[in-house]
């Protein structure tokens, strides 16, 4: 996998889109089996957002990634201000390496008070499949929510990228790592470069050796400055981790866990 740290034009859908694009020739050149962008690639998550650049998931923005994705064989985890009926979405797509689109996530904890209000924000945690493993989405804030990567463990998730564009410090990096671990699932987070943003980076479920010695969970981090960051998972050994560990689903206790209606 190939994180996307770079600027995207600001409110220029042209200009994301060609930019995008030459990025993800460049990545699967490299050997990128699936690229990921940061929140928003298609407005640089400019603020205050302005919702005419709402572009549809049916047009010619997210189709010039799809046919990327195909012509290059690559998957693509493009990012955008959508327009839909029922409002303006945070919405990542994940594209297949046909062309085909095989996940999409609106982002369910949008900053309803803050630059997010006029978005729509989406109702549910899915997961589908890429090259035999099953993918999440947790969007920027929805990071900061243990149900977020919880609902996608339930549901079979084993990787969740996590698209960002937000300052960065080690709070957020220690955020990721608690919801790799107590949930067994390897995360891929991305960020838009930038002083105290960037560092992207990717953790691993694995925190243990055989002989219970703690390991760094940290398969991967970039610094602050724009470029591509190739992050490795060694998907046997996470199943592995996952099969025999307690962590994760193997010994909830749902019986015992209140639940409320607010």
């Amino acid at each position: 996998m190939t994180g996307v740290q770079y600027h995207s034009p600001r409110n220029d859908l042209p200009g994301s889109l060609k930019l995008g694009r030459s990025i993800v020739r460049e990545a699967a050149a490299a050997g990128a089996d699936l690229v990921l962008f940061p929140e928003m690639w298609s407005t640089g998550y400019a603020l205050p957002i302005d919702l005419t650049q709402a572009t549809r998931l049916d047009g010619p923005w997210v189709d010039g990634f799809r046919d990327a994705a195909a012509d290059l064989g690559v998957g693509v985890a493009i990012t955008l201000l959508a327009d839909n009926p029922t409002g303006p979405t945070n919405t990542t797509l994940v594209i297949g390496r046909r062309g085909e689109d095989i996940l999409r996530h609106d982002k369910v904890h949008t900053l309803r008070f803050d630059a997010e209000a006029a978005l729509t924000a989406g109702t549910r945690f899915e997961t589908a499949e890429f090259d035999g493993v099953q993918l999440g989405v947790m969007t920027c804030f929805d990071r900061e929510f243990p149900e977020s990567a919880r609902e996608l463990m339930l549901a079979g998730a084993e990787v969740v990228l996590v698209p960002n564009a937000t300052a960065w410090n080690s709070v957020r990096a220690h955020q990721l790592e608690a919801r790799a671990f107590e949930n067994m699932i390897a995360i891929a987070s991305v960020n838009y470069p930038g002083d105290g943003w960037g560092q992207s980076s990717a953790y691993s479920p694995i925190v243990f050796d055989p002989r219970g010695r703690p390991l760094d969970p940290l398969v991967g981090k970039a610094d602050a400055h724009p470029q591509l960051v190739p992050f490795r998972f060694d998907m046997a050994a996470i199943r592995d981790w996952r099969a025999r560990e307690v962590w994760g689903a193997s010994h909830r206790r749902p019986e015992a866990y209140r639940r409320h209606a607010h």
